[in-house]
């Protein structure tokens, strides 16, 4: 489908001067806003890497002392226990807010962190410190799922950004520049005409002065 040409005037070049003023305004202060979000990332990903060093690091050793205690209990045992034993901490994800971005990621003990009720089951005291060390590990693992959102909305940021820079650049600018070359090229065929006209006219006068 053919686009819609602009009607030739003084004032429709006039409005199309002005819109590619405008976008490009715009573009530079998307642009501005896009390298700012990438300066952002820049100074998040340290932070990020150690955080998940220190989780894997945290994790790593709490599943050695995991791994020990489900071999001294059997797997089946352990299988068995699992099914059984009921949750002894209740978490829940709050809303925070890092660099002036809200999320909901922030994890909140209510009521402690209580030893499991066991039973009859006679477990290792490796399992007890297995679980003790997951639950003190919830903040560095709160710590690193915020600043992973936290990196992938400023990512999604700047890809949008990106598109809205893209769109200027590559639809919008051009049509309004292709818009403003087809009326300045009518204008001045419309002028060309209009000269010529007044020479003819001219010359017939003269003509009929004679």
């Amino acid at each position: 489908m053919a686009l819609e040409r602009p009607i030739p005037s003084r004032l429709t070049l006039l409005r199309l001067r002005n819109q590619e003023r405008l976008y490009r305004s715009i573009k530079k202060t998307v642009e501005d806003a896009r390298n700012a979000t990438i300066q952002r990332i820049r100074a998040i990903i340290p932070k990020l890497e150690i955080a998940r060093k220190s989780v894997y690091d945290e994790l790593g050793r709490v599943s050695l002392i995991l791994k020990a205690a489900v071999s001294r209990m059997g797997i089946e045992e352990y299988g068995k226990l699992s099914e059984v034993i009921k949750p002894s901490v209740d978490v829940e994800f709050i809303d925070i807010t890092m660099e002036g971005l809200k999320f909901r990621g922030g994890l909140e003990f209510r009521g402690g962190v209580l030893s499991p009720n066991y039973g009859i089951y006679a477990i290792p005291p490796e399992l007890d410190s297995a679980l003790y060390g997951i639950y003190s590990n919830f903040k560095v693992i709160s710590e690193m799922m915020n600043l992973e959102n936290l990196f992938y909305t400023l990512l999604a940021r700047i890809r949008e950004y990106q598109r809205m820079v893209n769109a200027i650049d590559n639809v919008l600018l051009p049509r309004i520049m292709d818009n403003s070359r087809f009326v300045r090229l009518k204008l001045d065929e419309d002028e060309r005409e209009e000269f010529v006209r007044r020479i003819v006219i001219s010359k017939l006068l003269e003509a009929m002065g004679r």
